[in-house]
C-alpha cells in the first residue's frame, strides 16, 4: 500500500474523510498533482460470550439498509482504537469484556486509504442497556464458531476484510482450531 507523503497538503477535512494533494515526480522527470483520501480508522470487535458464543449484529441503517456485522465503529479524531472498541461494545451491546486482545490491524487501499483495528473481546457480559444511535437498529445474536464462519461468507456480511481473512483461514490446516483458542482461551 502506498502512503500519503509527509509533504502532502490536506485540502479538505470532512467528518469521515480527509483529502490530500501533493506534487509527484513521474518517471520521465515531469511532475503532476496526486491526490488521496484518508478515512478515519475503524474498529471491529469479535465479541465472545462465557458460553462459547460469538456475538453478531443484524443491523439496519438509513441509506445502507440491512446487513450482518460484528460490533464496531469509527475511531474519533481524539480517541485511540482500544478506547473506541470498549466504547462501541458498551454502546451497541451494553457489554464489557473480561479480556481485550488487539488481534489485527489492516490497512486498506492506496487512493482511498483506511485502517481497521480488530479486537477480540472475551467473555462479554451485559452491564447496562444498549444505547443505540438514532440512525441504527441493532439486533445482536450469538452463534457458534462454525455458524460465525458461515455467516462471514454471507454477502450481507459487512466487514469484508474480516470476511476475506476468515475465508482464507478456513482453507488453512489447523487455522480454525488456532482461531478457536484465540477467541476462547
Amino acid at each position: 500500500m502506498s502512503h500519503i507523503p509527509a509533504h502532502a497538503r490536506r485540502v479538505f477535512k470532512g467528518v469521515l474523510f480527509d483529502v490530500y494533494q501533493w506534487e509527484q515526480e513521474l518517471f520521465d522527470g515531469s511532475t503532476t498533482t496526486f491526490e488521496a483520501i484518508r478515512r478515519l480508522p475503524s474498529v471491529q470487535i469479535i465479541a465472545t460470550t462465557p458460553e462459547g458464543g460469538i456475538i453478531l449484529l443484524l443491523e439496519e441503517q438509513p441509506f445502507v439498509g440491512e446487513f450482518i456485522s460484528v460490533p464496531g465503529g469509527r475511531v474519533e479524531r481524539d480517541h485511540g482504537p482500544e478506547e473506541t472498541a470498549r466504547r462501541e461494545l458498551l454502546e451497541e451491546l451494553g457489554m464489557v469484556a473480561d479480556t481485550w486482545v488487539p488481534w489485527r490491524t489492516i490497512h486498506h487501499g492506496a487512493t482511498v486509504q483506511s485502517k481497521s483495528h480488530e479486537f477480540i473481546a472475551r467473555c462479554c457480559r451485559r452491564v447496562q442497556p444498549p444505547e443505540q444511535e438514532p440512525g441504527e437498529r441493532i439486533h445482536p445474536f450469538a452463534v457458534g464458531l462454525g455458524q460465525f464462519l458461515d455467516l462471514t461468507a454471507d454477502p450481507r456480511f459487512r466487514n469484508k476484510g474480516l470476511s476475506d481473512y476468515l475465508l482464507r483461514l478456513r482453507h488453512t490446516p489447523g487455522a480454525v482450531e488456532k482461531l478457536r483458542r484465540e477467541l476462547f482461551d
